[in-house]
């Protein structure tokens, strides 16, 4: 088997995924890229469309580039946020308001649990026996699964479907054998909260509240987002060993709880 280490990632293209990227290739990992659009840091990059369910995708192309490699992980780092506002009188509007809540469980929660079922086999059993931390499937996940800001209910139940998926993972599999770890990076500067600011009702409340950190300077820049996202993931820590099948809260470099 060859001693590259391999990380497996979507989300790669823009935002937070994109620094994670680099940071991972800085680091001398190779990169497996599934996705729409190539980041430039990828070793490898497999055309994947994630509103397609997995029978519809090239997991048979994804497999067979597995083998013989060392898999340190998988990241996944796509999401989409859903339309916010609601028409009560369009029903028009109002169907593309519920197809968009589709189509954003298909990639924030059905993909990400799909891919992952597919490649464990990899993952476990490929894993560098030299390598400091235990393999890992993570995701970046948001307090909205638990705690979501007024207007991001049902971005938030898609988030919070993910994150049950990983409690119910790190059941299955103890800390040792695959650590199962759900990030929340903070309020990021992305191309998806930007999108929520200038294309959203400025009535609803989450517009509100982004604005205001936008105008704060409270929004945190995705390069530094990545930078402790990385730390957490690929550090032998208590921190990341007792975040197993919970949530950790990245820009507070804590795990949340339960009040």
């Amino acid at each position: 088997m060859s001693t590259e280490k391999w990380i497996i990632g979507t989300g790669f293209s823009r935002g937070i995924g994109f620094e994670l990227a680099k940071v991972i290739k800085d680091n001398n990992y190779k990169i497996i890229h599934l996705g729409r659009g190539q980041c430039g840091f990828e070793d490898l990059f497999i055309w994947w469309d994630l509103l397609n369910p997995i029978k519809e995708t090239p997991i048979l192309e994804l497999s067979k580039s597995l083998y013989g490699k060392s898999i340190a992980g998988f990241i996944y780092g796509a999401g989409v946020m859903p339309i916010l506002g609601v028409s009560e009188s369009n029903r028009a509007e109002k169907h593309l308001f519920w197809q968009s809540q589709g189509e954003a469980m298909r990639v924030n929660y059905f993909s990400c649990a799909e891919i992952i079922e597919d490649i464990l086999p990899f993952i476990m059993s490929k894993n560098d026996s030299q390598s400091s931390i235990t393999p890992f499937v993570a995701h970046l996940s948001s307090l909205a699964a638990v705690d979501p800001f007024p207007g991001l209910e049902l971005y938030g139940a898609t988030k919070s479907a993910c994150l049950l998926y990983f409690q119910w993972l790190s059941r299955r599999f103890a800390m040792d054998e695959l650590t199962c770890l759900s990030v929340h990076p903070g309020a990021v500067l992305t191309d998806m909260v930007n999108n929520v600011i200038q294309h959203s009702p400025a009535d609803l409340e989450i517009v509100k509240i982004y604005k205001k950190m936008e105008q704060n300077k409270e929004l945190i820049d995705p390069k530094k987002s990545a930078e402790s996202i990385y730390k957490f993931l690929f550090t032998d820590s208590p921190m990341r060993n007792n975040s197993h099948g919970k949530l950790y809260l990245a820009d507070k470099n804590e795990i949340f709880v339960y009040k």
